[in-house]
């Protein structure tokens, strides 16, 4: 059978730097710190946003990232109280930033401390997890996402569609025997994607992608090559059919600080 170390070897290519988040619900965040929900950053005569207030991330307190901004303050609220969330969230879908689904907002210079907008937002409005307290930041390296498409191949994020041949040759040549991965079993699949599936809170990396990559599948999609943010569910509730949800943006864009152009793609199921 094939080895992690074995598939790890292979996709040693792939790997991209990245920064893993890791919720802190237990320490209350400054108003312009790092955070998850709760009230966020909304400088004097701002509009307040109608939607659900997700995550701000603050570069000054990130890991150097290579094709992120050094400092600079950058916001996403999404829809997650409407009748359209509810069909958003049956199947994988991907929504640009002018369907009105979401928003991110981006602040170049922010003060040390800030005016901050309360959390206004009723619980009922919320139909996926609320997050919220500090985040820790930690800098990171991903190799290639790996998941299992609709007729059972395995599947690469996109721009490494290419290592599809060689991590399938890996399990044809493999032997029987032995320690790994038994992709006939339920079990053996599983644990493929749960350690190849790049979940969590993070910038940059490689997306998870549950069963495919949707922007392989249309070719509008596929200038939004960066992941930007990805907000995840999935380890928190140990689930899944745990929401997660994956901000693309155009290497140009990001490198340009442009914010106004984004692909949020979102899954919550195997």
């Amino acid at each position: 059978m094939v080895t992690k170390e074995q598939i790890l070897s292979v996709l040693e290519s792939t790997k991209l730097p990245c920064v893993h988040i890791t919720p802190e619900s237990d320490r209350t965040p400054g108003p312009t710190d790092s955070k998850f929900g709760g009230d966020y950053y909304l400088p004097a005569g701002g509009e307040v946003s109608e939607l659900e207030f997700l995550a701000q991330i603050n570069f000054a307190q990130v890991p150097r990232l290579k094709g992120f901004p050094e400092r600079g303050l950058l916001q996403f609220f999404l829809r997650t109280g409407s009748d359209e969330f509810e069909g958003f969230i049956e199947d994988d879908s991907a929504w640009r930033s002018d369907t009105g689904f979401f928003q991110v907002r981006w602040y170049p210079e922010v003060p040390a401390d800030g005016p901050v907008h309360p959390d206004t937002v009723p619980e009922e409005r919320w139909a996926m997890e609320k997050v919220t307290g500090g985040m820790e930041l930690e800098a990171a390296e991903e190799v290639a996402t790996l998941a299992f498409g609709s007729e059972e191949d395995i599947v690469l994020d996109l721009g490494f569609e290419s290592m599809m041949e060689p991590v399938t040759a890996l399990f044809l040549e493999a032997s029987e025997d032995g320690e790994g991965y038994d992709l006939s079993d339920c079990g053996g699949v599983m644990d493929l994607i749960e350690d190849f599936g790049n979940w969590g809170f993070k910038l940059g990396g490689h997306p998870s992608l549950r069963y495919d990559d949707i922007r392989l599948d249309d070719t509008a999609y596929q200038a939004y090559s960066q992941l930007l943010f990805q907000f995840d569910l999935s380890l928190l509730s140990q689930s899944c059919d745990a929401d997660t949800i994956c901000f693309f943006i155009k290497p140009e864009d990001l490198k340009a600080c442009r914010f106004d152009d984004i692909l949020m793609v979102h899954h919550n199921c195997y």
